[in-house]
């Protein structure tokens, strides 16, 4: 049940590509916990997007001149090891980076953060409960 939470200048894509964002996101974050086809992890999977008002963002205490991104991907603690971050945070990248139509290079990939927040196993509450990895991927299984 990760929680992906993508905030941008608003503005920046059409209706059409924010869906895509999130649609990608979502599937490259399943795919990485081995959860891709499965339809209760798909619905346990919450996106949102955060736009702000372009002149609230600034670099170095300047206003950004391009969108900057961040991706703030809670998951519970040890679902993704170091690989699998190193690779969806890639993944995330090069979805941004061609949805925004730029150049693939290292200005442009730094522009996109992508930050992991691991909760603990009983502390993730939900649905009026208290929710355990263990329990959770019975329940997915089922």
């Amino acid at each position: 049940m990760p929680l992906i939470q993508i905030t941008f200048p608003e503005e920046t894509f059409r209706a059409e590509q924010e869906a895509q964002l999130a649609e990608e996101a979502t599937e490259a974050l399943l795919k990485l916990e081995g959860m891709a086809q499965n339809p209760k992890a798909r619905m346990l999977t919450w996106t949102y997007l955060n736009k702000h008002p372009k002149t609230t963002g600034f670099v170095g205490g300047k206003p950004m001149h391009k969108p900057h991104y961040r991706f703030d991907v809670t998951v519970f603690e040890n679902t993704l090891d170091d690989d699998r971050k190193a690779r969806l945070t890639h993944e995330l990248t090069e979805c941004v980076l061609r949805l925004e139509g730029t150049d693939h290079n290292v200005l442009n990939a730094a522009r996109v953060w992508v930050l992991f927040h691991e909760v603990a196993d009983g502390n993730w509450g939900g649905a009026g409960q208290i929710y355990h990895l263990a329990e959770l991927m019975k329940m997915m299984q089922s």
